[in-house]
This record gives C-alpha cells, sequence and structure tokens, in this order.
C-alpha cells in the first residue's frame, strides 16, 4: 500500500498544484489524502476546492472546515479563540467564494479515514487533521524537535489532553498536520504520530516549500519518505494581498 498525505493548503492553489503535479510524477498511489484545512486563509479557496473534489484526492476535514460550517460557534481552542473577531470576516469571505457544490463537498468530509495494509489494527494508518479527537489540540514533535524549534519542550508525554485524546486509538500510526511542522513523535511505545508539514503558511519552521509524504507498507512497517517541492510563493503573496480578503496581513505574515 502507497500513499500521497499532505495537509493545511489554506487557500494557496500555486502550492496545492504544485504538490499534486509533483505527486503524479511519482507514479501509482492507492490514494492521495488531503489532512484538513483546505480552504480558508489563502487567495483562491474555490480553486483549491475544486483541485482536489475534482482530481479525485479524498479528504478530511479541519478546524477551518468546522469554522464555515460553524461560523457562529467560537473555537474551544485559547489561541483561535484570542483571533476569533479577526477570522469571522475572513469565514464569511472564503464562503462567499465558494460555489453550492464547492461548500458541500468540504462540509460533507469526514473526521478520519482509515487504511488497514494488514487485518491487524495496529497495523492501520488513520489520518486526522489534529489529534484522534477534535480539531483542535496541537500534538508537538518529539522533545528533540521541540526543543530545535522553541528552545523549550512545549508538551510533555504525561500531558492530560492527550492521553484525553488518544483514549481508545487502537492504530498503530497517525497521520495529522494542524501544527504546520514536520514532526514524529511516539505516544505510549506503540503510536507513531506523523506531522506531514504543511503544503501553505510555513509560520514554525519557515520552510516555504509545499511539503508532503509518501507512506509505504514494506516489510510489516510503514516506511515515510518527506517530500518538498518548490513553487512561486510571491505569487501567492501577491494574490493575497489583492483578492479582497480582510486582514489578509495575519495569513501574510506566515510566510516572511
Amino acid at each position: 500500500m502507497r500513499l500521497a498525505i499532505f495537509s493545511d493548503v489554506h487557500g494557496n492553489p500555486y502550492a496545492c498544484e504544485a504538490v499534486l503535479k509533483d505527486i503524479a510524477a511519482r507514479g501509482k498511489f492507492d490514494a492521495v489524502i488531503a489532512a484538513g484545512d483546505i480552504c480558508l486563509a489563502g487567495s483562491h479557496p474555490a480553486e483549491c476546492a475544486s483541485m482536489l473534489s475534482e482530481t479525485g484526492v479524498l479528504a478530511v476535514y479541519g478546524n477551518t472546515e468546522e469554522y464555515l460550517k460553524f461560523p457562529q460557534r467560537v473555537p474551544p481552542d485559547e489561541l483561535h479563540r484570542k483571533m476569533w473577531e479577526e477570522l469571522i470576516p475572513v469565514i464569511h469571505w472564503t464562503d462567499s467564494r465558494l460555489t453550492p457544490e464547492q461548500s458541500s463537498w468540504l462540509l460533507n468530509l469526514p473526521f478520519n479515514l482509515r487504511f488497514s495494509p494488514t487485518s491487524r489494527p495496529q497495523d492501520d494508518l488513520v489520518v486526522v487533521h489534529a489529534n484522534p479527537k477534535n480539531c483542535e489540540l496541537m500534538l508537538y514533535p518529539s522533545y528533540d524537535e521541540q526543543t530545535t524549534l522553541y528552545g523549550e519542550i512545549q508538551q510533555w508525554d504525561d500531558d492530560l489532553e492527550v492521553n484525553n485524546v488518544f483514549s481508545g486509538f487502537d492504530a498503530g500510526t497517525l497521520v495529522h498536520g494542524h501544527l504546520h511542522t514536520l514532526g514524529v513523535r511516539k505516544w505510549y511505545n506503540k503510536i507513531t504520530a506523523v506531522n506531514v508539514a504543511p503544503v501553505s503558511m510555513p509560520a514554525i519552521d519557515h520552510d516555504r516549500r509545499a511539503r508532503y509524504s509518501i507512506f509505504t507498507w514494506t516489510d510489516e512497517t510503514w516506511q515515510i519518505e518527506r517530500c518538498a517541492v518548490d513553487y512561486d510563493v510571491e505569487k501567492e503573496l501577491s494574490a493575497l494581498r489583492n483578492c479582497g480578503m480582510p486582514g489578509y496581513q495575519r495569513f501574510e505574515r506566515a510566510f516572511l
């Protein structure tokens, strides 16, 4: 089984197209999967929805799809709650760009997708946006990777929220995005959580390439290949500044 998985396109058609072209050039895949946050916060939300839905890409929903579906519901996590007043006009602007068909596709995406290379649940790979239970709590990478990124540990192994979201999770591999950086972390010595990094808006590690990962089931394990694709970032920045989105400056800063 061979899967190509990416996350956090955020309405950036130039990065999205670059990733899809690179995937297509690498041969046959059993599935191509987008791990949520597809349209909101970029210059061309409708084009990104079409690019994925019309080419047979599978997808799960992320927190920004929840915002589009429930625009009156303030998010429970502190980060997005603080910026909610700024996000509301962006949500309405994004929604106004989508056709009814595109909106229907986005708002009917599943929470997760599961891939089973064998009959054993521990071999399964599950794709979500953020974590096994919701679209808010971010899963941080390993201690070493956290220290490199932040200079300190942001999330410890005994974190109560993490323990809650992994309760009952029986697959061996979790693939996610949401936190905009690469990462791998082992939980409970049996679950490998792999962050595929963002296609767009590299606010944390500042790698402006569009990124995705290839997962291949080989010799009773998932082999991971990291892929990064150059594209014209300035095209997206120019389009973002001229698309009419209110408060575009917040998203522009994620590239700078």
